[in-house]
């Protein structure tokens, strides 16, 4: 009995050894191969509580040199909001953002409060969408809290809550990755202690020969008025030669 009970000891503190920590399996995430450049097509639908539907159609391109990462987004349809665009340039940690109103035919810079309001009436923030595919985990503090099955896949559940310092839309992010790639597939996100949004992650599909995993269909729930914005990826080109002259206020015109 003595040695069995060892034994069972044994195993559980090898276990533990093993176990990773919250900052690794974001490393792990971060460490993910992503494509230096990806255009491609997008359909945003807006649902409310009451199940009625918005349907939009854009346009993206992206691009990584360094530490410099650009993001344009044109608006194509429906009739109201075509030719709008949202530009983002990221720079040593600081996010540029503009945004063309064809009707004002003018050019508005996004800045302080305004990155955390409603891009384009949606769920996602204007700060949510330039960070779509970013994991920066210097700036968080990450705790791994527990590994739970969803949708029948392992799962490590990570707390990150931004260092002092850090400007974050949310004083608390909790992750669902997967263990097999380190695909996050649910993010919930806290503001002032209480849940406001949550983003599910799904159809994961391989690109390039499998050299890269990403989610196509992603879903932003907001929590307390039930709306939720979903955002379906197609017609992907990646690591494919963009311009930068794409990502200018003259491109954002045409």
């Amino acid at each position: 009995m003595r040695k069995k009970m060892l034994l069972a000891v044994g195993l559980l503190l090898a276990g533990l050894a093993l176990a990773l920590s919250g900052t690794e399996v974001m490393q792990k995430v971060a460490a993910q191969p992503r494509p230096a450049t990806m255009h491609g097509k997008m359909e945003m639908r807006l649902v409310d509580k009451h199940g009625r539907e918005l349907t939009r159609v854009l346009e993206t391109w992206s691009k990584q040199e360094g530490d410099v990462e650009k993001k344009l987004i044109k608006f194509l349809a429906p009739a109201d909001v075509k030719g709008t665009s949202f530009l983002v340039i990221s720079r040593n940690g600081q996010d540029e953002m503009k945004l063309y109103l064809p009707a004002l035919k003018r050019v508005r810079r996004i800045a302080g409060g305004q990155k955390k309001g409603s891009f384009m009436g949606s769920d996602f923030s204007y700060d949510d969408i330039s960070n779509l595919g970013k994991i920066e985990v210097d700036d968080y503090e990450n705790k791994l809290l527990r590994e739970e099955e969803l949708n029948g896949a392992k799962t490590y559940v990570v707390e990150a809550r931004p260092k002092a310092g850090v400007d974050s839309s949310y004083d608390k992010q909790i992750l669902w990755v997967r263990a097999d790639d380190f695909v996050p597939v649910r993010i919930e996100f806290y503001q002032k202690g209480k849940l406001v949004k949550v983003m599910t992650l799904d159809q994961v599909q391989k690109f390039a020969g499998g050299k890269y995993l990403m989610p196509t269909h992603m879903v932003m729930e907001n929590v307390k008025s039930k709306h939720k914005t979903e955002l379906t990826m197609s017609d992907l080109e990646l690591d494919v030669d963009i311009p930068d002259s794409v990502f200018s206020e003259r491109f954002m015109k045409r």
